[in-house]
């Protein structure tokens, strides 16, 4: 086979190979349709107010964390691991129904509901755990005297 046509057949396959799958087109459909980049920016920033919550003494490193989440977690940068995650779980067909679901008014509601739902679940588990703390705190200390007692065998 000549060069020419070696370069020929490079240039025909090449566009190919990277080109992207039906199912990962329609991922990022969906992504873009559940604003994953805004979701992932709000994740980021209540994930650095939590963390600040718990330990007040990092609060002068605010901008840091923030710069390190952003560089590390932001949507670009995970975009090709998600599409993975969820072209592993759903096939194409499926992908298009939830755009196609997420495109009715039923869907559109899910989508901007679905933070405060989230919220408020959130909140009924920590209080179900706040309510039940001395259990928890109990449970721990049987544990701890388990291996305590196992060590000093």
């Amino acid at each position: 086979m000549k060069i020419s046509h070696i370069c020929l057949l490079l240039l025909i396959i090449s566009p190919l190979s990277f080109a992207k799958s039906g199912a990962e087109k329609e991922a990022e459909i969906l992504f873009n349709t559940l604003g994953m980049d805004t979701a992932l920016e709000q994740t980021i920033i209540q994930m650095v107010d939590l963390q600040l919550q718990q330990n007040p003494a990092m609060a002068p490193y605010k901008h840091v964390m923030i710069k390190f989440f952003n560089k590390h977690m932001n949507y670009e940068s995970l975009k090709p691991e998600l599409v993975n995650i969820y072209i592993d779980v759903f096939s194409e067909k499926e992908l298009k129904e939830l755009n196609s679901f997420y495109a009715t008014d039923t869907g559109k509601k899910t989508i901007e509901k679905m933070p405060e739902l989230m919220a408020k679940g959130g909140q009924i588990g920590m209080q179900r755990v706040q309510n039940n703390i001395q259990e928890f705190e109990t449970m721990i200390a049987e544990e701890s005297k388990k291996i305590q007692d196992l060590q000093s065998k």
